[in-house]
């Protein structure tokens, strides 16, 4: 399964309105004392959050500048505190008419599950370490699907995609636009996240995400990022190119066959 596919999403969606359901309804029965009111409170609010939870996460899998801990935090913060509390103390009022029972049922559901959530988000990301990697993709081959296959292997695999500025510090002027080479890389099941590398080296970006690990071509041994990898504790990872094709050789054929 893909990390964060939409069936990912689903299943999180589906156990986490399972826990939801156990803590709601402790929480609403010790204030309210009213099996009625946990029952009409329980199944409104979950059935209405199951919706929320699944478009909650595939929002923030289109979200790709904020990664790690921080992201974590961020998240439990928007669902939890802007919509738990929101639309949640809103279904409380619509079933009891009282403010005081939205107050203290919202407030203490919301503490409760913003931890909750938090260790959540652990649990679904305990295995996977962070893996960076990066592609100038104007002509996607077998060889980029080696290579990111490769590097999927030891992790969550975030790959790079170099902008036309980037490229042409090292290669001449790419073929295909950026968003169509970030739309091809983004779309193959052996790779998680597409971000925009707006340098030929991946330092700047490696300093923003600070991966568990950074996979380098052989052809590319020395780039600065490698020594800031390691001076973390992360690991670089040397993988060989795939020498018997290129996107260079194959836009030379291309335009020799129109000679």
């Amino acid at each position: 399964m893909r990390f964060d596919s939409r069936k990912k999403s689903f299943t999180k969606s589906v156990i986490w309105r399972i826990l939801g359901v156990i803590v709601l309804a402790t929480i609403v029965y010790f204030y309210t004392r009213e099996w009625i009111v946990v029952g009409l409170v329980s199944i409104i609010h979950h059935a209405t959050f199951l919706a929320v939870f699944y478009l909650h996460e595939r929002v923030w899998f289109k979200i790709k500048n904020i990664i790690g801990r921080k992201r974590r935090i961020i998240k439990a913060l928007v669902y939890e505190v802007i919509l738990g509390m929101g639309i949640g103390g809103a279904i409380v009022f619509l079933v009891t008419g009282q403010w005081s029972d939205v107050t203290r049922i919202t407030i203490t559901y919301t503490i409760v599950k913003i931890v909750m959530y938090y260790f959540y988000e652990r649990i679904w990301t305990r295995d996977r370490k962070i893996v960076y990697t990066y592609a100038c993709g104007d002509v996607v081959h077998v060889g980029h699907l080696k290579y990111f296959k490769t590097a999927q292997r030891y992790g969550y695999l975030i790959v790079g995609v170099l902008t036309k500025k980037a490229i042409m510090e090292k290669k001449p002027e790419p073929t295909i636009s950026f968003n169509e080479r970030l739309e091809v890389i983004k779309e193959l099941k052996c790779v998680d996240e597409v971000i925009p590398q707006d340098t030929y080296s991946p330092l700047e970006n490696v300093k923003k995400i600070k991966p568990d690990i950074l996979i380098e071509s052989d052809s590319h041994k020395e780039m600065p990022a490698n020594e800031f990898v390691e001076s973390y504790g992360g690991k670089v990872i040397i993988v060989p190119y795939y020498k018997s094709q290129s996107s260079s050789e194959i836009k030379k054929k291309i335009h020799e066959s129109f000679k």
